[in-house]
């Protein structure tokens, strides 16, 4: 049996502003918005959960293709081989 994420569980150390917003997410897209703006992580299971989410995604440096990002709650994803701030995400399966 699959494991299903509860966004409930992900989302209790949350602000309830933040939460509020979470919950009205409808997409991944919406949700991976809402993490960026807020400087908050969201798990790979979460985004499985979201409608139209079922697709693999991954990090990666605009700049020189790494996948090697890090992450500062204060300064946010960075590319730990070059530095970027140049940061995407692509999706790699479906």
């Amino acid at each position: 049996m699959a494991y299903k994420f509860d966004i409930e569980e992900y989302i209790k150390d949350l602000t309830p502003e933040q939460q509020e917003k979470a919950r009205a997410c409808k997409t991944k897209d919406e949700l991976m918005k809402l993490a960026a703006d807020e400087g908050v992580e969201i798990p790979m299971e979460a985004l499985a959960n979201v409608a139209g989410g079922c697709d693999t995604t991954e990090l990666y440096c605009e700049d020189c293709s790494s996948t090697i990002i890090a992450y500062d709650y204060y300064l946010g994803h960075s590319c730990a081989k070059c530095g970027s701030t140049n940061i995407g995400m692509r999706v790699v399966s479906s």
